[in-house]
């Protein structure tokens, strides 16, 4: 048998729905491994932005300890107000994690795990979804295993940010509405609905794909015809009632947020917008490095962001001979990409988590190309050399992710460093804290950190931090914390000890445990 009847028997192969979704699910689990997830699993919040992984802790745990109210979340940072309550994202898994705690013990493996749960819906649900659109389960398989190589989405796929279940959650329903408007079902409309709904409530900015589609609608009203010979949204107003609902239940629940924040703690969650037009030229230019940066070592392989660029224009220059559902949907979302980008761009110096949202892009290109490979250049589309190619490209990116996901968890690199030096033993001092007559009732002043909840989060004691406190202001804000009935100061950077406007608060040392002192106010 020759080499091209090998080729063509293997073509015939390329659809296999039975076991698509095993082969799917196997390749997922070995990917994880090679990441090291399971090693991953078990470890507490460290590394990029464990500022931002402390707070969604601390918000679970105190549901979880305290029996908070669901609509009342609140975090170790007692605040300005002394109770600690404070709200950004809409609190459903934060509140279903301390409902599982409860139950099986306080882990924090299991938040990993549902986290890594949720992320993985979304991808088998892309899988699926281009499965029967393209009608070929390998390029279905590889197609959302190439997100899975993306050194920022595998890092938070298993850490504590609601970013990732916003994201996984759109996606798949950005597939549901795929769904319908090829099937016309009310169940795969109320379930895209539902998706972006809950999506949304978790992190608004999961709505860019959810906004494109709401431009299709309006197109349609507009007598703008996407599928020809029928319209997507057949019934007008009921389905203005439907898309819009998301909206304003979006909008009801962030104007709780602002409302509760401002009776409460005000300042400690961004509940609002960081745009473009708020920076100056020198901070613009500065962002703007930084995002070249992210590019480099964050996002993907510079490469594979080289390929998806030029997969978006080889679409727009066929445009006539795509898809018009998915074309439109691509389009408006990339519209949408950039306005994003103007209206949090001061957040993507530092901030990589605030670009998961925009990996809703990726799949959209690449269900444009494939489709459009597919109708118009057939020979390049079920070409083996082609899918083998393609195949090698994978596991360089998976290989390219794995290397990033090992910087970030090097204890001697610069994403660790200072967690394993300076936070790490406040994991281990709540024993040493109570032998020396600190109850975990008494409220402490951790001065050394900046963040919100690191250290109150890691030895589960509630007071205050540095947080919103200058130097000049150290003295006053301890005076009322005092007042606030505050019993304890710790120190973890003894260089502080330096500054004169706190010795008076250090006459009385009572303990240290590790690179930790305690003194007693």
């Amino acid at each position: 048998m020759g080499s091209s009847q090998v080729f063509s028997q293997i073509q015939g192969h390329y659809y296999f729905p039975k076991y698509g979704k095993w082969i799917f699910i196997l390749s997922f689990l070995i990917i994880s491994l090679v990441y090291h997830y399971p090693d991953i699993l078990v470890k507490p919040p460290q590394s990029l932005h464990r500022w931002r992984q402390c707070d969604c802790l601390s918000i679970t745990l105190n549901y979880y300890q305290d029996h908070n109210a669901f609509l009342e979340p609140s975090v170790h940072n007692l605040g300005r107000d002394g109770t600690g309550k404070t709200v950004s994202d809409f609190p459903l898994i934060y509140f279903s994690i301390a409902q599982l705690w409860k139950i099986f013990g306080y882990h924090e493996y299991i938040y990993r795990s549902i986290i890594l749960l949720i992320f993985f819906f979304g991808l088998f649900v892309l899988f699926k979804t281009l499965e029967n659109i393209l009608q070929d389960s390998i390029l279905a398989i590889i197609a959302p295993l190439f997100l899975f190589t993306s050194p920022t989405l595998v890092y938070y796929a298993i850490n504590f940010l609601m970013d990732i279940p916003a994201f996984a959650l759109a996606l798949a329903g950005v597939c549901f509405f795929l769904k319908f408007c090829f099937s016309s079902k009310k169940f795969h409309l109320y379930l895209f609905v539902l998706l972006y709904l809950i999506a949304g409530l978790l992190k608004i900015t999961s709505l860019l794909s959810f906004m494109a589609i709401f431009c299709i609608y309006l197109l349609e009203q507009f007598h703008v015809s996407i599928i020809p010979s029928r319209k997507i949204f057949k019934d007008p107003l009921k389905h203005f009632i439907i898309l819009t609902s998301v909206v304003v239940i979006t909008v009801i629940w962030y104007a709780y947020a602002s409302h509760y924040n401002s009776n409460h703690n005000s300042g400690v969650f961004l509940v609002g917008i960081l745009p473009i037009w708020n920076a100056g030229s020198f901070e613009i230019q500065s962002i703007a490095t930084a995002i070249i940066n992210h590019i480099k070592t964050d996002y993907f392989r510079e490469e594979t962001q080289i390929i998806f660029a030029l997969m978006w224009i080889i679409i727009l220059a066929f445009y006539k001979k795509t898809n018009k559902t998915i074309f439109n949907l691509t389009l408006f979302t990339f519209i949408g990409f950039f306005v994003y980008i103007i209206l949090f761009f001061l957040a993507l110096k530092d901030h990589d988590y605030y670009t998961i949202n925009l990996f809703i892009l990726c799949p959209l290109i690449i269900l444009n190309f494939l489709l459009l490979l597919k109708e118009n250049f057939r020979t390049i589309y079920t070409s083996v050399i082609f899918r083998i190619i393609i195949v090698g490209f994978l596991i360089h990116n998976i290989d390219f992710a794995r290397r990033r996901i090992n910087d970030r968890y090097d204890p001697n690199g610069w994403t660790n460093k200072a967690y394993i030096e300076n936070i790490q033993p406040f994991r281990d001092i709540p024993n040493y804290l109570h032998s020396i007559g600190i109850n975990k009732e008494d409220r402490v002043i951790s001065l050394s950190d900046s963040s919100i909840n690191i250290t109150l989060y890691m030895m589960n004691m509630k007071g205050w931090t540095q947080f919103g406190t200058s130097k000049s202001e150290v003295t006053t804000a301890i005076r009322d914390r005092i007042k606030m009935k505050a019993k304890y100061l710790i120190l973890y950077d003894k260089s502080q000890e330096k500054w004169l406007n706190i010795q008076p608060f250090l006459a009385n040392k009572i303990g240290q445990f590790k690179n930790i002192e305690i003194f007693k106010l």
